[in-house]
């Protein structure tokens, strides 16, 4: 139990925090990559000795790989860079600076450690955090003891084989009273010292979460929806709003949503916070700025507000622009907010209706298998048959 919770605190905790400040230390190619990192790590389950061989493992291991790859390439990088003027691959640096890859020798110390320090941090945490959850999702190993509770030694295992072996035509009575005085128990390994004061903080949050996400999952999402809606007004953030208040009053005329309306709604508002995100965080990179300038009434209208400046004259150090104000700031964290609220709603309803219909059917398929992730069109579906299967008995 204790193992779980501090798992689920590394993943659903600190590898969103850590993928989130490093796309924030600088704005790249190299940190697209990991703001979609970002967006995929709700979508999948979290980790257990099953998705530890799926998908789960399969997507930290890749992290580990690509940030591996990012940081071996910036640093054989600076060996052509040494050999090459820069007035001579002037081109191609600008290709390759807009890409993430830059020449660590026309660059201040400070800003060498902010363009470092993500694919570093990335490798290093990531890695601990698979070891880790290896290490806790381990089962205990089991060891027999004997009747008087202590455990056999190898040799005692080795003679007890030898004497079942002798006395295989013996009665079934004196075999059965040897076989009892033996018992298999998992030893008790406890966890390290400080992942145990870890647990207790794990597990209120946990609760307390829980708890939320039980009463009043879908008064949060119209929550967040509103406060998408009227933090920047723009025509994106009018979709946000108008779907906020489509569900306020069809709640204020006392009409109920019936869980396929909802998750469906659901899945669409995820997937466009999702793309809006990403669409906010591509506008930051300076190639972007460039093709349309943040004053462009374009820009404006679709609410793509450039935070992050780069200036010609320090192209590797970062600004930002006079305009920015606190609602631009806050835009962008209620957005992924709402969008990692969604995706867990999402998956404790996909849980949800898969127990109802293990219930009425035992028999395992393939969709209902526990090696197979969640997905969030069975919510959809289960709950629409469920919804024709009323009405047909009504």
């Amino acid at each position: 139990m204790a193992g779980d919770l501090v798992v689920g605190m590394l993943y659903n905790l600190l590898l969103p925090l850590l993928l989130l400040t490093a796309s924030s230390f600088r704005y790249n190619g190299l940190s697209v990559v990991y703001f979609v990192f970002l967006l995929i790590l709700p979508l999948l389950p979290n980790p257990s000795l099953v998705t530890l061989k799926g998908g789960t493992g399969q997507f930290l291991r890749l992290i580990i790989y690509i940030s591996l790859i990012f940081l071996s390439l910036q640093c054989f990088m600076q060996i052509p860079f040494a050999y090459i003027p820069p007035d001579v691959s002037s081109i191609w640096e600008d290709v390759l600076y807009h890409l993430g890859i830059v020449r660590f020798s026309l660059v201040d110390p400070g800003n060498v450690v902010r363009l470092l320090a993500p694919d570093l941090g990335l490798l290093s945490s990531t890695l601990f955090t698979l070891k880790m959850c290896k290490k806790l999702l381990h089962p205990p190993p089991q060891v027999n003891l004997n009747e008087n509770g202590i455990p056999q030694s190898n040799t005692e295992v080795k003679d007890v084989e030898t004497s079942d072996t002798e006395s295989e035509e013996e009665s079934d009575s004196d075999g059965s009273s040897f076989d009892s005085s033996e018992q298999t128990v998992p030893v008790q390994s406890g966890p390290p010292q400080f992942v145990q004061k870890l647990i207790m903080f794990a597990a209120g949050l946990r609760l307390l979460l829980s708890a939320i996400m039980n009463t009043a999952g879908k008064v949060v999402v119209t929550l967040l929806l509103g406060l998408a809606g009227i933090i920047v007004p723009s025509l994106t953030s009018g979709v946000y709003f108008g779907v906020f208040l489509g569900l306020v009053w069809w709640w204020i005329f006392s009409r109920s949503i019936s869980m396929l309306f909802f998750s469906s709604l659901s899945v669409m508002m995820a997937i466009f916070s999702g793309g809006h995100l990403l669409a906010l965080y591509l506008y930051q990179l300076p190639l972007s700025q460039i093709l349309v300038p943040p004053d462009d009434v374009y820009a404006r209208v679709f609410g793509m507000t450039g935070v992050i400046r780069t200036s010609i004259s320090h192209p590797h150090s970062l600004g930002l622009h006079p305009h920015v104000c606190w609602p631009d700031f806050i835009n962008p964290l209620i957005l992924l907010l709402l969008y990692y609220t969604l995706v867990a709603l999402l998956h404790k309803w996909v849980h949800i209706t898969e127990e109802d219909t293990a219930d009425g059917d035992k028999s395992e398929t393939p969709l209902e298998s526990p090696e197979a992730p969640p997905s969030f069109s069975r919510v959809i579906y289960i709950t629409g048959d469920k919804q024709e299967v009323t009405e047909k008995h009504e």
